[in-house]
């Protein structure tokens, strides 16, 4: 089962690679554009720079999906390093289940902003605020499968007998 679900957050990591490198590469565009505009002909368009700062968003909740994945996020690991490995899959596994509860607290939260900002309309884009407003509960259910398969990993180590496991 395990092999599975990693298997299929693999194939969704690479989505999430893919759409994360076209998003760079139109925010670099559209930057560059901005820029061109605004110092060479003194003038400046609003969608533009709009526009960058929404893929941003998303962009960070994206990676924050692929970071939480590969247990990369900035923590400070100095007290647990000094425990067996055993007692580090532990506190890992608790510590991404009170991640997990946060995240189903904001999930219910994002999901009442996207509803509510829906009638709101973006000044450059003239798109449905609700749009960027979506990426919030996107990332936040890839950080929660993410955040599962953490789970079922260390447990998977904290099960193999007799040997020494690092998580």
């Amino acid at each position: 089962m395990l092999k599975a679900y990693s298997k299929f957050l693999d194939k969704l990591e690479t989505v999430e690679k893919v759409f994360l490198g076209i998003t760079v590469a139109i925010m670099i565009i559209v930057m560059v554009y901005q820029v061109i505009l605004r110092y060479c002909f003194a003038s400046a368009n609003s969608w533009s720079e709009e526009l960058a700062r929404y893929l941003f968003i998303y962009d960070v909740m994206i990676a924050a999906a692929i970071a939480t994945r590969k247990n990369s996020h900035l923590q400070v690991d100095f007290i647990i390093n000094l425990f067996k490995p055993k007692i580090k899959c532990i506190f890992t596994i608790g510590a991404t289940v009170v991640g997990i509860v946060f995240l189903v607290f904001l999930f219910t939260y994002s999901l009442t902003l996207c509803q509510t900002a829906s009638s709101n309309i973006s000044a450059g884009l003239k798109i449905s605020m609700s749009i960027p407003y979506a990426c919030m509960p996107i990332g936040v259910v890839l950080m929660i499968l993410t955040s599962i398969e953490v789970i079922l990993k260390n447990a998977w180590k904290i099960r193999e007998l007799g040997k020494e496991v690092n998580c």
